[in-house]
């Protein structure tokens, strides 16, 4: 029973589980991205409504746990691998990191309102005043984390079949340009901090609105990655 008493056996586990939850994640994000939130553009109040009050809490469970997951075996198969790996899975890491955060700080709470707004509404009270307001932040965090999705998959894979041998310049920029994607992503949760009331406001969807331009956003995002790792 090697695979439970050596390195080589739990990392195979961790990789397994991590791969398991990612699929699970991953799979949902797209789902609320590319199915669902186009699905309610097109759908009358009352299914809109249904779905919020009964689909969507359902898919949040498992898309929040999910990443809990996730991140959990990612950071296992680190405690086992050591520092020791390429540049390319530091990249990937870190838009998994940030995009878990999305998922808890933004995403979640947010749409605890909208569903909480939904509930209110479908037995005879007015609905939230907020629930606008957090639909769009929650909207924004989550076309955030499919944009970081497509290049987070990208490195991950490219850590164990084209790795990187960059350097601290490379990495340095890249998260630079990394956390300049969270930072718009993000900017509902971080605009009250007065450091970032000096600096240009973000919060802006942009060609992410759109199916297409999201994950066109996210192809060009890989690239510019992939040429900072390729040129530095």
């Amino acid at each position: 029973m090697g695979i439970i008493t050596t390195a080589a056996g739990i990392d195979m586990l961790l990789h397994w589980g991590h791969f398991m939850a990612g699929v699970a994640w991953i799979g949902l994000l797209y789902y609320f991205n590319f199915v669902q939130t186009e699905y309610f553009k097109e759908a009358d109040a009352a299914a809109k409504s249904d779905a919020i009050r009964k689909l969507v809490p359902k898919a949040l469970w498992w898309f929040r746990w999910g990443s809990v997951a996730t991140v959990a075996t990612g950071i296992g198969i680190f405690a086992v691998k050591g520092g020791s790996m390429p540049i390319d899975i530091y990249v990937g890491a870190l838009m998994g990191l940030l995009m878990f955060t999305n998922v808890w700080l933004i995403i979640w709470p947010n749409q605890q309102i909208v569903i909480a707004s939904a509930e209110q509404a479908a037995t005879g009270g007015t609905a939230l005043p907020e629930a606008a307001d957090a639909l769009a932040k929650a909207g924004l965090a989550s076309r955030t984390n499919a944009l970081f999705s497509i290049p987070m998959l990208f490195f991950m894979g490219a850590s164990a079949h084209y790795p990187h041998s960059s350097g601290f310049l490379a990495m340095l920029l890249a998260v630079a340009v990394i956390l300049a994607v969270e930072y718009n992503g993000a900017y509902a949760l971080i605009k009250h901090f007065d450091v970032v009331k000096k600096l240009p406001a973000g919060g802006i969807m942009g060609p992410m609105a759109s199916v297409k331009g999201v994950i066109h956003c996210g192809l060009g995002l890989t690239v510019v990655l992939l040429l900072i790792l390729e040129l530095l």
